[in-house]
């Protein structure tokens, strides 16, 4: 019996040091999965490029990465169930609003890798925030100017890219009467009326102007009739057919060199160049005022990593967006989606950007107004139906009082407050 006992004795004794053991090696091999969650799906295979090697510095965290096409939907949908990603990459809009206001995110104001970005994206966050707060960092951003083709430049002996509102505009009559068309409107997308709107009214009314408006103490008919006027000056250089053309046809047109110039943003240029490889593009400021040193690019936060307050894996979260924020991976980035960085030190070095880029490594931009609309208000629904009244010909005065009463209208029925 005691032989028996002793034996029974030293199978426990080994078996409870087996599970001991057993439990520590599962304690090290233990995984942790972050949900990471994009509003955009063109930049997944970066992002799926950036995880791979994220993970393998990292073998003990996974991320699973979803990106779908409906995310402003299923971000909602998250809201209303109480639940969403560990981390998310959203732009510097609605998007990031709806999340910001429901109370949801973490301030991310103290940690090391937000010192490490531009004051003036910052900005652009905590501006748009409710109560101010920095809830997401900004990562990538986009620019708008004027996408130009070298070749026609020159064919019209121009040689260097106008600084003031002047030289635009000489410039575009130098090249109508070389027969080549100044600028290219792809009006029928409506959406790209901003591309010209946005510049305008960046740079000519000042930013404390929609805070006023949104509380009913200006209009856009006391305020904005010369970012109109100079708008619609703009289209009388374009292509007859402007409010027929679509964005795709006249990125063409700009490609195969039927017009000079395309008042839209950056990601132009990748789409021109797929369609011929060989076109010499830049891109330059677009000069909306005669003071050249009032002239600032316009350009917005594309990508802005935000974390959940209610992530259980909150250091693995912010030891994932520390690595993307990396220089290395934000110049991989950068380059991989011919994006601007917002982080100091990052610049793009793509050729055709070289007219422009300076600006963006700088900070010296201004954002775009419409991310401060009230929700529901669309400005392009007002912009196209002011091209319409020009190629009907109503006079710009008309013209003008027209859509900025309409503006004003469309603008006091979205700004409803909760």
């Amino acid at each position: 019996m005691k032989k028996s006992t002793k034996l029974l004795v030293g199978l426990t004794s080994m078996l409870s040091l087996s599970l001991l053991l057993g439990g520590c090696g599962n304690s090290s091999s233990k995984s942790t999965t972050i949900q990471f969650f994009s509003t955009k799906t063109e930049n997944a295979g970066t992002y799926k490029q950036l995880i791979s090697q994220f993970e393998k510095k990292n073998p003990n965290i996974k991320v699973q990465l979803s990106s779908p096409s409906n995310a402003g939907t299923v971000l909602k949908s998250d809201l209303a169930k109480n639940s969403i990603p560990d981390v998310m990459a959203v732009g510097g809009d609605v998007n990031y609003q709806q999340v910001q206001r429901a109370g949801v995110l973490e301030d991310l104001s103290g940690e090391s890798f937000t010192k490490t970005t531009m004051p003036a994206y910052q900005k652009m966050i905590t501006s748009i925030s409710k109560g101010s707060k920095l809830d997401a960092v900004p990562y990538a951003t986009n620019a708008s100017g004027i996408v130009y083709n070298k070749t026609l430049f020159a064919k019209a002996g121009i040689t260097k890219t106008p600084t003031t509102w002047n030289e635009l505009i000489a410039d575009a009559k130098t090249l109508k009467a070389h027969s080549i068309t100044p600028f290219e409107l792809p009006f029928q997308d409506s959406w790209t009326t901003m591309g010209v709107f946005n510049q305008l009214d960046s740079n000519m009314i000042n930013g404390s102007w929609i805070n006023k408006r949104l509380a009913n103490k200006t209009t856009y008919l006391s305020s904005h009739k010369a970012v109109v006027q100079k708008y619609l000056t703009l289209s009388k250089y374009a292509q007859s057919d402007y409010m027929g053309t679509s964005y795709n046809d006249g990125t063409k047109a700009l490609a195969e060199g039927k017009a000079a110039m395309m008042i839209n943003g950056n990601f132009v240029i990748p789409q021109a160049k797929q369609l011929k490889k060989n076109v010499k593009l830049d891109m330059f400021k677009m000069p909306v005022n005669n003071d050249s040193s009032k002239n600032k690019v316009t350009s917005g936060i594309d990508v802005a990593f935000a974390i959940s307050k209610k992530s259980k894996n909150q250091a693995a979260d912010k030891k994932f967006v520390k690595f993307l924020m990396s220089k290395k991976s934000s110049q991989l980035y950068n380059k991989q989606q011919f994006s601007f960085s917002a982080i100091k030190g990052v610049a793009q070095k793509d050729a055709s950007l070289e007219g422009i880029s300076s600006y963006l490594t700088k900070g010296d931009v201004v954002n775009y107004p419409d991310h401060y609309y009230p929700d529901g208000f669309d400005m392009t629904a007002v912009l196209t139906q002011t091209g319409v009244n020009q190629t009907k010909g109503m006079s710009d005065s008309k013209n003008i009082t027209a859509t900025l009463k309409k503006a004003d209208k469309a603008f006091d029925s979205a700004n409803v407050k909760d």
